[in-house]
């Protein structure tokens, strides 16, 4: 009788406790919601570039682009809504999974006290007690029937606070039930309200698209010059990488120059630099503190001209007007360069890897310094034709070209 006191008294606390699915349900709604929040940051700071480019009154390429990048950050949003009505209905699920079982709990409960009730009033007489205590054998049986009545009294008592505890927990699980049937209705609709705008904005870039392809020539000479640009930089960059592995080369006493794919030989600072970035990959700060990614790594087809293919060696960022870039990464300056009378670079060096900061008007660093991360490198530059204010950013190993996107946090 004792042993099963003791179970009916644990099970009656285990029952109050959260299950590991409500838990990891409560983990997952708040990601989705951090999720969501951080995508409507970064669709006002979209709008506010766009405004931005707009002051210009001149039709862009550059207000394509930002309106691109705002239908992506868009349908990210719808889709971190829709998996937010996904969890709330899994939710709603497992509560009302969870509020049946009280009910059939509370049921059960009910109808078993109900039986020790009876019992009770057929026994209420205390000479029945007593009749039953004194037609023991002996000492011991008669001491172990006085224990049983008084855990009998006090099953009792727990009887009344399990079936209080589920009651309680009915109640609970009743208005959690509607909250989340309030949360999905309300999910619905801001989804609703999304897939609105972002048919409008769509319609908005194909519009932008037909006005700016009437452009071609003017694109194309655009195209030409940021590829000469580009070139130009990747040069500098290459013939600095070059000359740091042949200094590591020579600094270590070796008479012949590095080949092209010769590793560095690092200090032991400079290791340390080399293993702490590798061990940041994902975690590093943004090159600025505000902006969305305007152009992707990598190969990629025009926004506008059709059938050509533009290539970019990092990312660009574009940011508001007045916009500082910063290092990603404590390290050295190793070159700071001029690729156009409004378009400076800044190379930093953290042991075998290179950060390359370019579009810069104005640069408060300069070669040799010893960078913190986060410290301000210079101002970037805001095109006054069509209000772009962007920072181009890359990664390097050595000779071998990174993803950016690959080593900034999210």
């Amino acid at each position: 009788m004792r042993h099963n006191y003791s179970f009916l008294i644990l099970f009656a606390i285990l029952t109050l406790l959260p299950g590991p699915n409500v838990l990891f349900g409560q983990d997952k709604k708040a990601t989705l919601e951090q999720t969501k929040k951080k995508l409507e940051e970064e669709i006002n700071l979209t709008n506010q570039l766009l405004e931005e480019t707009k002051k210009t009154k001149n039709l862009s390429l550059n207000e394509l682009t930002i309106l691109q990048s705002k239908i992506r950050q868009r349908e990210n949003l719808i889709a971190t809504l829709r998996k937010q009505i996904e969890n709330t209905e899994n939710k709603l699920q497992r509560t009302e999974k969870e509020l049946k079982k009280t009910e059939d709990e509370l049921t059960s409960l009910r109808k078993e006290y109900a039986r020790m009730i009876a019992f009770a009033y057929k026994n209420r007489n205390g000479l029945n007690k007593l009749m039953f205590l004194f037609a023991a054998d002996d000492f011991n049986q008669a001491y172990r029937r006085l224990k049983y009545l008084q855990q009998y009294s006090a099953l009792r008592q727990s009887q009344i606070s399990r079936m209080s505890a589920a009651q309680q927990q009915l109640a609970s699980q009743k208005k959690q039930l509607e909250d989340e049937r309030t949360e999905k209705t309300t999910l619905f609709e801001s989804e609703r309200k999304q897939q609105i705008i972002l048919s409008n904005e769509k319609t908005q870039v194909d519009q932008t698209v037909r006005k700016i392809s009437l452009q071609e020539k003017q694109l194309q000479k655009e195209l030409r010059q940021k590829e000469q640009d580009a070139l130009k930089l990747q040069r500098q960059i290459e013939a600095i990488i070059a000359d740091e592995i042949k200094k590591a080369s020579e600094r270590k006493g070796e008479k012949t120059a590095a080949t092209p794919d010769k590793l560095m030989n690092l200090t032991p600072e400079e290791l340390r630099l080399s293993n702490s970035i590798t061990q940041n990959r994902g975690k590093l700060p943004w090159p600025v503190e505000r902006g969305v990614i305007s152009s992707r790594f990598g190969q990629q087809p025009h926004p506008v001209l059709k059938k050509v293919t533009i290539n970019n060696n990092g990312i660009d960022i574009a940011t508001p007007k007045g916009s500082d870039a910063r290092a990603v990464f404590e390290g050295v300056v190793v070159s700071v360069n001029k690729i156009t009378p409004t378009n400076n670079a800044v190379i930093i060096r953290h042991g075998d890897y290179f950060t390359v900061y370019s579009n810069l008007e104005k640069v408060f660093v300069k070669r040799g310094d010893q960078i913190a991360t986060k410290q301000l490198l210079g101002s970037i530059h805001t095109d006054k034709i069509d209000g772009k204010t962007e920072i181009h950013f890359e990664i390097w190993q050595g000779r071998t070209l990174l993803n950016p996107s690959l080593w900034l946090a999210d």
